[in-house]
């Protein structure tokens, strides 16, 4: 018998459309001899259902189920496609865990942590990775300059939770930090203010599978701009991602060794993937991302495929991965 499974997109961030993208690519390519897939839509607004003989129904939040005319739609495991929050920032893995409904990636506690950059560092800092000199600033903080003075320009100044570069900026002397403090704070209350890490840029995705853990092939980001920007992350023409990274072997091997080991100690799940910097004096990590981008152009996807794993392939082991963890 065909599971039900929910694929949800959209979410409260400037990722949005970039999460209806991802959310369009996992509908088109979930097995449909084995799923019933129903595309919902999360807003602020409403949680709604997109019917393909274009009805529209509203989600019941009580147990996250459609109520149509003649039928309830319930659902046997939520595929979370949602990039920033709720669904990365753990609330939606929470209400999940409240209503006993299987969900695809992170639990409620990796997913909050791992979005928060600041905690993120933190931790992994302990566990002996390399991290950038940074400082954590809140709204309305009082001379925030002078809790900066120990760090040495450039600076990346970023929203502490949020992806996608989005309220990002990188300044290169004092006098742009006022104006970039006030365009991160218009997407946060809390920002990181982080040195900027001279090097090569390469990125690792990880999944779980039948209690094996996959490294997926590194890749190089070379952006055709200063830094790996938001126009730069979804402007194809403006960025090369090279699967797999041209880079010295022992780099390759150790970037995997990392992200495998953080992928364990942070206990995470479904496919996640991790951004470093690396130069002459090793590998310094960036930050994770438990909810990736998943369309065709993403960097994902692309490591998927150089492994030998189709779209439908790589979303069918996330979902079935979700169902047994539940029965386990």
């Amino acid at each position: 018998m065909k599971k039900n499974i929910a694929v949800v997109s959209g979410g409260y961030s400037g990722e949005y459309e970039i999460s209806i993208q991802s959310g369009e690519v996992v509908d088109k390519y979930l097995d449909k001899e084995k799923y019933n897939v129903y595309p919902i839509i999360i807003s602020k607004e409403e949680w709604m259902h997109d019917c393909k003989h274009n009805n529209t129904y509203e989600i019941d939040k009580n147990d996250f189920s459609i109520p149509m005319f003649t039928e309830k739609i319930t659902f046997d495991c939520v595929f979370i496609a949602i990039h920033g929050t709720p669904g990365e920032d753990g609330r939606l893995q929470g209400y999940f865990d409240m209503i006993g409904l299987p969900y695809t990636g992170c639990n409620h506690a990796t997913s909050a942590l791992t979005f928060n950059k600041h905690f993120c560092k933190n931790v992994v800092k302990n566990l002996k990775v390399k991290t950038a000199a940074s400082v954590c600033l809140f709204k309305n903080q009082e001379n925030p300059e002078a809790f900066l003075q120990h760090l040495k320009y450039p600076l990346f100044v970023k929203p502490n939770n949020g992806g996608s570069s989005v309220g990002m900026s990188k300044i290169n002397e004092k006098s742009e930090l006022p104006d970039a403090l006030a365009k991160a704070f218009k997407e946060d209350e809390e920002i990181l203010v982080e040195e900027f890490i001279k090097g090569r840029e390469i990125t690792c995705g990880v999944l779980k599978y039948s209690n094996e853990i996959i490294t997926l092939p590194v890749t190089e980001i070379i952006s055709k701009k200063d830094w790996f920007d938001y126009e730069a992350k979804y402007d194809p023409s403006l960025a090369d991602e090279i699967v797999p990274a041209q880079i010295p072997e022992e780099v390759y091997k150790e970037c995997q060794e990392i992200s495998g080991d953080l992928y364990r100690q942070l206990s995470c799940a479904g496919i996640v993937r991790f951004d470093y910097i690396f130069n002459e004096n090793g590998i310094y990590f960036l930050e994770v991302n438990t909810v990736p981008g998943l369309t065709e152009a993403s960097i994902v996807p692309k490591m998927a495929k150089v492994h030998g794993l189709s779209l439908q392939e790589l979303f069918g082991i996330m979902v079935e991965e979700a169902l047994a963890k539940d029965k386990g």
